[in-house]
């Protein structure tokens, strides 16, 4: 069985964190994050984990996509190569070289950190739209569209099968996309016996789960006065960027010890 779920039916407070932009500022003062150097990364990741003792830990491999789109000029040009709806994606999803890369960075990642691990990714209609905008195609996408662009992500998945991942976390704050849109995906996750989730603006949904998990508002780390909520039961939040880290950890002693 998959530990992560233990953690998500428990009856107790259970923190789930996106420590990501807050981390980024008060460990590497916003320099890039070593995403090709599994070492350093892990590294990164497990001072992270050992600062904020949270249940589950978010690691933003959204932004690794996001980075790569932007920084790999060889792999764009041949992303663009053709004008087809969705020849983009493909060819991003199927280069062995971000799929080496992937596979080294989570398995390193996973192996290393002691803590349930979620990625977040962007949804497979954000990724094609992510992709469309870096060849400069047209981002109007149909159904089959985006059930194809989940074909291509299920199978990039794969990067991911001998890592310690529990679970994938899909953002959906600004786009809902149905979720037998998923399918591909769906059935990959099912063979590893991963968790999928979906994380919306006001709470995360997992498959399988009748109850939403609440989100905890970001800027509750920004006030020093403001009282610890009670949650009997597993939440989630983003830590901001800009809380002050002494107060970042009496908040957290907090929930644990009311």
């Amino acid at each position: 069985m998959n530990p992560l779920r233990e953690v998500l039916e428990q009856n107790k407070t259970t923190l789930i964190a996106d420590a990501r932009a807050y981390a980024h500022k008060v460990l590497m003062q916003h320099k890039p994050y070593p995403w090709h150097d599994p070492t350093l990364y892990s590294n990164y990741m497990k001072q992270v984990a050992s600062l904020l003792q949270v249940d589950v830990l978010v690691l933003r491999f959204d932004k690794m996509l996001e980075e790569e789109l932007k920084n790999n000029a060889e792999l764009v040009a041949k992303m663009g190569e053709k004008k087809r709806q969705g020849y983009a994606l493909k060819v991003f999803m199927q280069d062995e070289g971000m799929k080496e890369g992937t596979s080294s960075l989570v398995n390193t990642a996973t192996n290393t950190l002691h803590v349930h691990i979620l990625t977040q990714l962007p949804s497979p209609l954000r990724l094609l739209q992510m992709s469309a905008q870096a060849v400069g195609s047209n981002a109007d996408f149909s159904d089959e569209d985006i059930e194809n662009a989940s074909m291509y992500y299920a199978d990039w998945l794969r990067s991911y099968k001998d890592s310690k991942v529990r679970g994938l976390l899909f953002d959906e704050r600004t786009q809902k996309v149905k979720e037998s849109l998923y399918q591909p995906i769906l059935n990959t996750a099912n063979n590893y016996h991963w968790e999928i989730g979906f994380r919306r603006a006001d709470a995360l949904h997992f498959c399988g789960f009748d109850a939403p998990i609440p989100t905890l508002d970001t800027n509750f780390w920004l006030d020093k006065k403001a009282p610890s909520p009670q949650f009997a039961h597993p939440f989630f939040t983003e830590i901001h960027e800009d809380a002050i880290p002494e107060v970042v950890l009496e908040k957290l002693h907090a929930f644990f010890h009311l």
